[in-house]
């Protein structure tokens, strides 16, 4: 082998490994790109948020705080939704929102419909909600009666500004 040919290869070979090196950094760079374009698309997809976005907020059910991080709060919403979805319209909404502390901005919401007149969900729900209240009280050592008793006495004083709401937020 000639020396100019030594030279010819060793100046390829050169330029192959720095273009294989540029080639590296590229792909790494577009995963990268990818990854941040995927994290952006996570925050702004709407699923949950459109739903949230067509439905009511119910004044007579008020949002349920939950565990929250340093950055987010969750939210336990009663809402009130009337656009159609499966054929059904006139629903009741049970979402978590995801809100960021400092602005209260919705960053992801999950939802749940259960029509208006589903009494036998409905009823099951409440059930359940009121077996957490009764094993509550009875670990802290309060009086479950009292409390039924003034929540059913609330329901009963405000019982026909809520079905009012309800017919001025639901189109029957």
């Amino acid at each position: 082998m000639s020396n100019y040919e030594f030279n010819v290869e060793e100046l390829f070979t050169e330029k192959f490994e720095k273009l294989a090196l540029k080639v590296e950094q590229l792909t790494d760079e577009i995963s990268k790109m990818k990854n941040k374009l995927d994290k952006n698309y996570k925050v702004n997809r709407t699923f949950g948020l459109k739903s949230l976005r067509n439905s009511e907020a119910l004044d007579f059910a008020k949002d349920v705080m939950g565990i929250g991080s340093p950055t987010k709060s969750y939210l336990l919403s009663i809402r009130a939704i009337t656009e159609e979805w499966k054929g059904r319209k006139n629903d009741v909404l049970l979402t978590i929102r995801q809100q960021e502390k400092e602005t209260h901005l919705d960053l992801k919401a999950l939802g749940i419909r259960i029509p208006i007149n589903d009494i036998k969900n409905i009823s099951m729900l409440s059930k359940e909600i009121l077996s957490l209240l009764y094993v509550s009280c009875d670990l802290h050592g309060l009086a479950i009666n009292e409390i039924l008793r003034d929540i059913i006495t609330e329901i009963n004083e405000n019982g026909y500004k809520m079905v009012q709401e309800i017919k001025q937020k639901m189109v029957f």
